[in-house]
């Protein structure tokens, strides 16, 4: 009888167990559908709008997300002059209350981007916005194109563009005091377009616009700019590239860094500039660019002073300083090699000072090979003044010893060097691949084609006055790379970049995006067209 009980009692614990597994929620598929609009009020594209509060009503419970940094209104208003909620929590409508009076005959757009996500999976409602116009009608007119880097491979996301009227009362100034009368954002895309937009003549920039205050701030910001005014209607697709523009210089109070030393902090361009002492114009001295900041630093004889005034100064500028006596400590001439044990087939080899450096002694220099033969070489100072360049054959699989005489260099103070001693290797050939690229399509000479890594850093570079030149990269560490090809239109060797009220383009650069991997011991043809 205790046995069937049991049975029975078996089988009804087993029910309930089932019982619970069936009521068990799996939770369904996962929610990937955005949030919708359903309804606003006052209704989307409404005219003759006169109200101080606008609603607009979801399917489900939203959220804003990021909105300050995607939400851009067009034309701008002056975010005191409304309020958006929720501003956190969710909500199934956005309430914006505004408290000014708007602009008449003005068609307004609310982008929120992809500010607006379901509460719960935050999938985005893409590029959702809110246009009403204060008359009697809603512009039409539209403009899009994408953006893209002068330079750098990799496109900067969150770009803005900007569009302001050409007419009786318009300068290029307005970009960096006014309001552009419309405004988009690329988002996380290189892709703009600009809706809701009125007949007529404008300019249209693009900025990377990192205060969100709608004005060009040239120290920090990135700007692109149409050299043609822009005449809407416009179909065509438009291509603008963003640039960095060299600020002019400007220096900032001076500081002393030792008793031989005084840094000036500056911005700019420090190519031409130059610094005197005013109460003390014979002193012997240099000026030397601070490799890591933008420092200028002034480096003299020592004398003693209570003061110092100085003068910076440039075609274009020009800037007074007074600098009191600080006791500090001396520097000494300390050499340092600017490599470790192996020297790169592709490398030379060099030694860095901490002072500048005024002469070399070539006749207290040696350089030695794995089999102790004398090596011919040159050696120079670097425009730096603090390099010292050495320049032989440098063969794979070899050794080499680099000694240093004392009293081989001199530096500026007269300080000299003791006996220095230098030990490295060389690689053998196979440990690196060789890149032979063919470039077609190059319609205008010089070029500049630079290789450089997923970081953008220029790893080697060449310029090309012809078909004819090579474009041979070799003893190429194995990895991976890209190309840039830079349009060097003033022959100067370098990439320039533009100045927006110069109306000066950036010079033309040319990325092959497809990644080329170089291998050990490897030989590789790559062939590509440049499309312009």
């Amino acid at each position: 009888m205790k046995k069937v009980k049991l049975f029975w009692l078996l089988i009804f614990c087993c029910s309930l167990v089932d019982c619970a597994k069936r009521g068990i929620p799996n939770g369904g598929p996962k929610d990937e559908e955005p949030p919708f609009l359903t309804y606003a009020d006052p209704s989307e594209n409404s005219t003759n709008f006169k109200e101080d509060r606008i609603r607009l009503y979801f399917n489900e419970y939203i959220k804003l997300k990021d909105f300050r940094k995607q939400l851009v209104v067009s034309p701008p208003i002056d975010k005191s002059f409304y309020t958006i909620n929720p501003q956190s929590g969710a909500s199934k409508f956005i309430q914006i209350d505004i408290k000014e009076e708007l602009e008449n005959n003005t068609t307004y757009v609310f982008n929120f981007g992809e500010s607006v996500v379901d509460n719960n999976e935050e999938n985005p409602f893409p590029f959702f916005n809110y246009v009403f116009s204060t008359g009697n009608f809603i512009d039409s007119l539209n403009i899009s194109g994408n953006i893209k880097s002068s330079f750098q491979r990799k496109p900067e996301e969150y770009i803005s563009t900007f569009l302001y009227p050409i007419d009786e009362n318009f300068s290029d100034s307005i970009i960096y005091k006014g309001s552009p009368n419309y405004v988009a954002s690329t988002l996380d895309s290189t892709n703009f377009k600009m809706t809701n937009l009125k007949k007529g003549k404008y300019l249209l920039i693009a900025l990377k616009d990192e205060n969100s205050n709608y004005k060009f701030d040239p120290e920090f910001e990135k700007i692109g700019f149409t050299s043609e005014p822009l005449n809407l209607p416009f179909s065509d697709s438009l291509e603008l590239k963003l640039f960095q523009e060299t600020i002019p210089f400007k220096s900032f109070k001076p500081f002393i860094e030792n008793n031989n030393k005084i840094g000036f902090g500056f911005k700019g361009n420090a190519d031409d500039v130059k610094i005197n002492i005013l109460n003390h114009p014979n002193v012997q001295s240099v000026i030397t660019k601070n490799k890591e900041t933008d420092t200028l630093n002034y480096w003299f004889k020592e004398f003693k002073y209570d003061s110092l005034n100085f003068e910076v100064l440039n075609s274009n500028y020009k800037k007074n300083y007074s600098l009191k006596f600080k006791e500090s400590e001396k520097d000494s001439l300390i050499i340092t090699s600017s490599i470790k044990s192996t020297l790169e087939l592709y490398e030379s080899f060099k030694i860095i000072s901490n002072r500048p450096l005024l002469k070399i002694d070539n006749d207290k220099i040696n350089i030695y090979d794995k089999d102790s033969v004398s090596i011919p070489f040159k050696v120079n100072i670097n425009n730096n003044q603090f390099d010292i360049d050495f320049h032989f054959e440098v063969l794979p699989n070899d050794n080499y010893i680099v000694k240093l005489l004392p009293n081989a260099i001199t530096d500026f103070f007269e300080s000299t060097n003791d006996s220095l001693n230098y030990s490295f290797k060389t690689k053998s050939r196979a440990d690196y691949g060789t890149l032979k690229l063919g470039i077609a399509n190059i319609q205008e000479f010089p070029v500049i084609v630079h290789l450089i890594n997923d970081k953008e850093d220029i790893i080697r570079e060449i310029k090309l006055n012809s078909y004819e030149d090579p474009c041979l990269f070799e003893n190429l560490k194995p990895g991976n790379y890209f190309v840039r090809v830079i349009f060097d239109t003033n022959s100067n060797g370098k990439w320039d970049t533009g100045n927006f009220l110069k109306k000066i383009q950036p010079e033309k650069t040319f990325h092959y995006d497809q990644e080329i991997t170089i291998r050990s011991n490897w030989i590789l043809e790559e062939k590509f067209a440049i499309d312009r």
